[in-house]
């Protein structure tokens, strides 16, 4: 995996800059590339041909490439390209693109299995194509102001040319639900290069355009072949898409959390290519451990596994290091534990190790989505709902006093619940940590995309959230998590359940198939079935958090004494006397000190 970085000037020093923000991402090779008013970079990790051929940025004719990601089928494209005449000097992936792009332009994209994001520089039309991969999984930045265009793989390398000025917008994003989504980014002159889309950006005229390639709507058409006929392609196709993400010339491993997404994936590895080596990450909670589960699957599939416990001391540690690592706001938590996952990999010679993110996303795995469906279907049924709402208003000083856990957070859901008219308002509701109090903290409600729940709840209302998370949490979240923690270790990480060919057999798969009878991933676990046996498959979903609240209580609560200043973008009152309470023994919703700490965090080490 590597790093890109380019902008609309001749500025050596500033190039180099932004290369060494990002020589994480490619400690093994440099280059850079200068022409009439446009600079590219590349820092290089060596996955495939580790020999001097695949140094970027890589020319071939009128054509400038520096790129970052895995096309999986090269060898597949490379053989057309050769029948075709194209010559080659390299055994990397990187070549094949770049004389893919030349032999069929944007259309190669159609051609590429694989997660990437890279950038195309056409010298004799003057126009620089920047692409990112269909589900996101390689990240892309630009900045596009009329005195510069600039682009990086991430945030850090761009910010010695921002203004760094807020987007209150993305910030209200972040404090609702812990990460920014769609193309925004948290400076309003910055933005994300969204999955499956094409920028083309034309340097003459200083025009740009961004156009999208795919869509995983075009492919929700119902298949109406039987149980075991869908079970046996999903078989094959997963197959399929592991043994793609198998080719590399560097040591290869897994992630194993013990569940059926993990589970299923380093099942099929161990099966054909035998020796896998699998890590974990436990907890001294046994709530939140689910090492034992890992490891026990780990002896059935006998692969050489590795386990770590993750105590407070280790995660204050990386806490520390929090915001170098996710240089933009993120409140995922589960970043620490997946960043000490990847360094106990690194540590372990391991350079690419395979993760089994989607699983959720694409077979309905989140137990958010039918506890959603529970709470709307019976919330539908009450008469005069505003109306109740009104009540738990009126009432709310008497509720308070009721001895339950965080009751004032419950309250102020179950109004926004009592008050919401369709799906989409009820499932915002359930993913947002700050709601009507987003306020408080000086910000208004961020607006959100539903044009991707509509299509989904056509299917079925959960299809819809599934959907929303598809297009917004599992690119803005999941993977963003899995990029920077891996790439902060130098290792790369690959997604086989993101294969498209999977993403779009699994659109086809009726609904039914996917949450039968209260069981979640019901098709997935029937093909896990056959590599495991049926008490290592079926139990309570536990994900993948931290014990975040005994944590704080007992050992991180000096890191809110030190950061709850004063600021100039949000208002720290509410924060503070919520930290107040926290202090005093209330049960507090825990994820509201934990993002304005994050942001406090990231605010100090990068805006001074």
């Amino acid at each position: 995996m590597c790093g890109i970085a380019g902008l609309t000037r001749n500025d050596p020093d500033l190039l180099g800059r932004m290369l060494a923000s990002i020589a994480h991402r490619g400690p093994d090779d440099r280059g850079e590339f200068f022409d009439r008013g446009l600079s590219l970079g590349h820092v290089r990790l060596s996955i495939l041909d580790l020999s001097p051929a695949g140094h970027q940025p890589m020319e071939f004719g009128n054509l400038v490439l520096v790129y970052n990601g895995e096309v999986y089928n090269f060898q597949e494209i490379r053989k057309e390209l050769k029948a075709g005449g194209y010559r080659f000097d390299s055994d990397s992936d990187s070549e094949v693109v770049l004389k893919a792009w030349h032999r069929w332009g944007e259309e190669a994209l159609q051609r590429f299995h694989g997660m990437f994001a890279f950038a195309v520089y056409d010298k004799t039309k003057r126009c620089l194509t920047l692409c990112r991969d269909r589900v996101g999984v390689k990240p892309l930045y630009y900045l596009d102001r009329p005195d510069i265009f600039a682009f990086a793989s991430e945030l850090r390398a761009l910010m010695p040319i921002s203004r760094k000025t807020i987007d209150r917008m993305a910030l209200a994003q972040f404090f609702t639900i812990g990460y920014i989504t769609d193309d925004q980014a948290i400076f309003d002159d910055v933005r994300k290069v969204p999955p499956a889309h094409i920028l083309r950006y034309d340097l003459e005229s200083g025009h740009s355009e961004r156009v999208r390639y795919w869509r995983v709507e075009e492919h929700f058409k119902p298949s109406a072949k039987s149980e075991a006929e869908l079970i046996d392609e999903l078989e094959e196709r997963l197959i399929e898409g592991i043994k793609l993400r198998m080719v590399s010339d560097a040591p290869v491993g897994g992630f194993l959390s013990g569940g059926a997404d993990s589970s299923l994936v380093s099942a099929i590895l161990q099966k054909h290519y035998g020796d896998i080596h699998t890590f974990t990450i436990g907890f001294a909670e046994s709530k939140y451990d689910e090492s034992g589960y890992a490891a026990a699957v780990a002896r059935h599939l006998g692969t050489e596994h590795t386990q770590e416990i993750l105590g407070a001391d280790r995660a204050k540690e990386i806490l520390r290091s929090f915001v170098e690592i996710y240089d933009e706001p993120f409140g995922d938590s589960s970043g620490i534990p997946t960043y000490l996952v990847s360094q106990v990999a690194k540590e372990n010679g391991v350079k690419v190790v395979l993760s089994a993110d989607g699983g959720d996303e694409l077979f309905c795995g989140y137990e958010r989505y039918w506890l959603t469906h529970r709470l709307g279907r019976k919330f539908a049924k009450l008469p005069f709902r505003r109306y109740a709402a009104s009540i738990v208003e009126h009432c709310k000083p008497c509720l308070m006093r009721v001895p339950i856990r965080n009751m004032e957070h419950k309250l102020g859901f179950l109004q926004k619940i009592l008050r919401s008219d369709d799906w989409f308002a009820i499932y915002r509701t359930v993913l947002s940590n700050y709601r009507d109090d987003l306020e408080m903290l000086g910000l208004h409600s961020p607006g959100w995309e539903g044009d991707s729940f509509a299509f989904g709840e056509r299917v079925d209302p959960m299809q819809g959230m599934m959907l929303w998370d598809f297009h917004h949490y599992l690119p803005d979240d999941i993977l963003v998590k899995v990029d920077r923690a891996t790439m902060a270790n130098s290792i790369e990480g690959r997604e086989p359940l993101l294969d498209h060919s999977i993403i779009e057999y699994a659109a086809k798969i009726p609904f039914e198939y996917k949450y039968r009878n209260g069981e979640s991933k019901y098709i997935l676990k029937k093909v896990l079935e056959r590599y495991l046996p049926k008490e290592l498959i079926y139990r309570k979903k536990m994900g993948f958090g931290i014990p975040m609240f005994e944590w704080f209580r007992n050992d991180l609560i000096d890191l809110f004494d030190r950061y709850f200043t004063d600021d100039d973008v949000i208002d720290m009152e509410y924060p503070r006397a919520l930290l107040q309470r926290f202090r005093s023994g209330e049960y507090v919703n825990v994820n509201k000190l934990w993002f304005v700490l994050v942001y406090k965090m990231w605010r100090e080490r990068y805006l001074g």
